[in-house]
C-alpha cells in the first residue's frame, strides 16, 4: 500500500547553481542522494537512504505487462520479490518499489539510477529512504511490516504574487523543468514536474526552487509505500 504525503498547503538565470550532476566526478563514486527538503523555510530531514530498495517511475501509457517484462530483465533486483504496480489516482506515473538482489551503497545505487534512465520505459528512478513509520497518512493503520519512503518528479512550488509569474517561468526555463497546473483553490500554488531533461530530479528542483529565495514555499511531493 502507498501512502502519498503531499505538501501540507496543497493536500538560465539561475542554472550556475542548479547542476544536475558533477561531470568532473567519477560516475563510480558519485552520490546525488538528497535527504531533506525544505520546510517553513528550514530543512527537514527525511531520513538515511536505503540500500535495499529503489523506486521507479513508468508512464501508465505502458502496460503492466509491459512493465513485467521489463523488470524481468534488471539484473541488479532480486526476481523472485514480490513487487507491486502503484496507481494513485490520476498520476501520470505507476511507481514500482524494486528490491537490489543485494544492499547497495549511494555510490552504486546513483550508478543504477543513471543506467535506468538511459532506457525508454523509465520515467524516473529515485531513492528509497528508510522510515519506522509503517502506518497509513495521519496515523492511521499500519500498511505493512517494513515501510520506505521516495518522492515523485512532482514538486510544488508557492509564488509570491500569482500576478506576476515571471520569477516561476524563468526557472522553469532555466531547469528545463516543467509546469504541470496551477491549484485552482489555492492560486498561489503551482504543480511543477522534472523530467529526465531537467537539472536534477524531483527533490532536487523543489529545494533548488526555494533556495533561488524567489518562493514562497517549494515541496517535492513525498510518497511512503510497504515494501514487506
Amino acid at each position: 500500500m502507498k501512502t502519498i504525503l503531499f505538501p501540507i498547503l496543497i493536500l538560465c538565470l539561475f542554472i550556475i547553481g542548479c547542476k544536475k550532476e558533477d561531470d568532473n566526478e567519477p560516475l563510480q563514486t558519485r552520490c546525488d542522494f538528497i535527504g531533506y527538503k525544505y520546510y517553513n523555510g528550514t530543512q527537514d530531514t527525511l531520513g538515511d537512504l536505503s540500500n535495499d530498495y529503489l523506486v521507479i517511475g513508468i508512464d501508465t501509457t505502458y502496460s503492466d505487462n509491459q512493465i513485467e517484462s521489463f523488470i524481468a530483465n534488471l539484473i541488479q533486483f532480486d526476481q523472485l520479490y514480490n513487487y507491486t504496480i502503484y496507481r494513485f489516482g490520476g498520476y501520470k506515473f505507476k511507481e514500482i518499489p524494486l528490491k537490489f538482489n543485494s544492499p547497495k551503497n549511494c555510490a552504486e545505487i546513483t550508478q543504477i539510477i543513471d543506467h535506468l534512465e538511459q532506457t525508454q520505459i523509465v520515467s524516473y528512478a529515485h531513492y528509497a529512504i528508510q522510515t519506522d513509520n509503517c502506518r497509513s497518512l495521519v496515523w492511521g493503520p499500519p500498511i505493512g511490516n517494513l515501510c520506505v519512503y521516495s518522492y515523485g518528479s512532482n514538486f510544488y512550488v508557492k509564488v509570491f504574487n500569482e500576478n506576476d509569474l515571471t520569477d516561476l517561468n524563468q526557472t522553469i526555463l532555466a531547469t528545463n523543468t516543467e509546469l504541470v497546473l496551477q491549484n485552482q483553490f489555492m492560486p498561489k500554488w503551482y504543480e511543477l514536474r522534472a523530467t529526465k531533461s531537467s537539472n536534477g530530479d524531483g527533490i532536487a528542483m523543489a529545494n533548488y526552487f526555494f533556495e533561488t529565495g524567489l518562493f514562497e514555499h517549494s515541496e517535492p511531493g513525498i510518497s511512503r509505500y510497504a515494501v514487506e
